[in-house]
């Protein structure tokens, strides 16, 4: 998971928006709020306006989505849902919100759902609504889950790659997502409470990873040759196009971050520099 290169929505778009959240905010209390929410979401593109406007917002999602259209979150499948950071029916104050928005998929989004915990004393108090409970909303404090509109994953998570030890001990890699091992208790409550929601250790995405690592190498090696072989500059930067376009970049701005412990591409990185400075992330000036 990488921070989303965050784009601004037209304006068109957002009034539309700005005027279906008013809607809810002027309902009598949280209940009809959070009833309004869910009636409004079901009706997003009921009129030519809501349409439209809904239009923009995925095209828009589409555009800040990194390498290819895939999720956010995994970045494995492809993002065709439009996913409420703060779930809607919790936060009904953010249903219609620009930018509690991003673009995910079904796997990720399915199991996230309404799983909201508070972050308190180094410990998640995950909020649970059943079907007959109060509607009454979680309590006030900081979210515990990672919010990559605004925060950067990558100050909270890692992937295991493996690799040589100072003391020439070669480990494997499990392609796991895990907590930095540097973080505090607050920030770890959180890094362990994002993985969990999101499953982002289920199996077919840690295979997809380990894949994704083996293609990284490959691409690299290819530009290396082709620089060292005394290819032209549009050629070279082709290659660096391919690779950036590759799904799973996070495999690659962790390799980069993580170059010391795996010998051999440490010395693709030395014989290319330039890798290292690559924007996985493009400047959108948003």
């Amino acid at each position: 998971m990488l921070k989303i290169a965050v784009r601004a929505l037209e304006d068109s778009a957002l009034k539309t928006l700005s005027a279906i959240q008013l809607n809810i905010d002027n309902s009598a209390d949280y209940p009809a709020r959070v009833a309004k929410a869910k009636s409004e979401w079901d009706t997003k593109t009921s009129t030519i306006a809501k349409k439209d406007a809904f239009k923009v917002v995925r095209e828009t999602l589409a555009k800040m989505c990194i390498g290819s259209v895939r999720c956010a979150y995994c970045e494995d499948s492809l993002a065709d849902e439009v996913e409420h950071i703060l779930p809607k029916n919790l936060f009904p104050e953010h249903a219609f919100v620009w930018v509690n928005y991003l673009f995910a998929c079904g796997p990720c989004n399915g199991p996230k759902s309404n799983r909201y915990g508070v972050l308190s004393g180094g410990i998640i108090d995950e909020f649970v609504r059943s079907r007959n409970d109060a509607v009454v909303p979680p309590a006030a404090g900081a979210s515990g889950f990672i919010n990559p509109r605004i925060e950067d994953p990558f100050e909270f998570l890692e992937l295991d790659l493996g690799g040589v030890t100072p003391d020439g001990v070669s480990i494997e890699g499990t392609f796991d997502i895990l907590p930095l091992d540097t973080l505090g208790v607050d920030d770890l409550a959180r890094a362990k409470f994002t993985i969990d929601v999101l499953g982002l250790n289920r199996e077919a995405i840690r295979a997809a990873r380990k894949n994704a690592f083996g293609g990284f190498r490959a691409r690299m090696r290819e530009y290396v040759t082709s620089k060292e072989n005394g290819s032209s500059a549009n050629e070279l930067a082709r290659l660096q196009a391919d690779l950036l376009k590759t799904p799973h970049l996070s495999v690659f701005e962790d390799l980069r971050r993580q170059q010391r412990l795996l010998p051999d591409l440490f010395d693709l990185f030395t014989r290319a520099p330039e890798m290292l400075h690559w924007a996985v992330v493009p400047d959108t000036g948003a």
